[in-house]
């Protein structure tokens, strides 16, 4: 099922330079994007801060799971509109299960 409910959990050291976001529940394309806006918040936490997307506890598409790896590689987050990327130090975790159900084609824009 597309667009279910993600659980996620961030947490940080004491010096806000490595939020972890932990992840469970379905990732895919109708999701992707407010994780992405979690994720910037997180960045948002110290000057630059190395962010863990951990999705081991997760499923995800392979086209969500593309998207974030893209970003990452990319060291950039999305915004909400599209056009404007946040630079960030982002690490994504191998999900639990990868599933190749076609996602609505909302990729994300860097």
């Amino acid at each position: 099922m597309e667009g279910g409910k993600l659980d996620v959990v961030v947490s940080v050291d004491v010096d806000c330079s490595n939020p972890r976001i932990q992840v469970k529940g379905t990732v895919d394309s109708s999701n992707v994007q407010a994780l992405c806006a979690v994720a910037r918040r997180a960045a948002g936490l110290g000057p630059e801060p190395a962010i863990v997307l951990d999705l081991s506890g997760a499923t995800a598409t392979t086209e969500a799971l593309a998207d974030l790896q893209a970003a990452a590689a990319a060291h950039t987050l999305p915004s909400a509109d599209g056009l404007h990327a946040g630079t960030c130090r982002l690490t994504v975790t191998a999900p639990a299960k990868t599933t190749g159900v076609a996602g609505t084609g909302m990729a994300l824009a860097a």
